[in-house]
């Protein structure tokens, strides 16, 4: 009779962690570059939100005479909870919102819903009726304050940024 020899097949423990540590590095790459994958996406979606809401407030203008919170407005002493009701509802010639339209509540809404600030996840509204800057200087004052999400509104101007501070790079203020 003859014997036969069984060849050793399979992988050696040297070679099976050699592929496991290749595995773990290439993880470990992979993980790190979709960490601040998301970055991009809450700037354009920041941009797109500013537009939106810059867009909103110059059709409330358009139709009322005035921005939102000003001292023609009904709202003038500057309610951030009518504020995004005045942007979110219908509105009569004097801004007073309502959530149903007639002769009268007849302008808007100008906003479905009103957008939040994605890299806070804020839809909070800090009302500023005093001052009237260019976007540019309102963007610096913003971006050098103490903001923690949301948004910033200028009445007298109709400007609005988004109101992170310091904690955020200043080019967020600026959309």
């Amino acid at each position: 009779m003859r014997k036969r020899l069984m060849s050793a097949t399979g992988f050696s423990l040297a070679e099976i962690l050699i592929v496991l540590g290749i595995m773990g590095i290439l993880a470990t790459v992979v993980v790190l570059n979709f960490a601040g994958s998301d970055t991009g996406a809450k700037e354009e979606s920041l941009k797109s939100n500013v537009a939106i809401l810059r867009e909103a407030l110059d059709l409330y203008k358009s139709d009322h005479g005035w921005y939102p919170c000003e001292s023609s407005d009904w709202n003038s002493k500057g309610s951030a909870t009518n504020f995004i009701r005045q942007l979110t509802e219908y509105t009569d010639a004097s801004g007073r919102p309502r959530t149903t339209k007639t002769t009268k509540f007849k302008y808007g809404p100008y906003l479905k819903k009103f957008p939040e600030d994605p890299v806070s996840g804020l839809s909070t509204v800090y009302i500023d009726r005093k001052n009237e800057r260019v976007l540019k200087t309102l963007s610096r004052v913003v971006s050098k304050g103490s903001g923690k999400g949301g948004w910033y509104y200028e009445a007298k101007s109709g400007n609005v940024c988004a109101n992170l501070g310091k904690s955020f790079p200043s080019e967020y203020a600026s959309y």
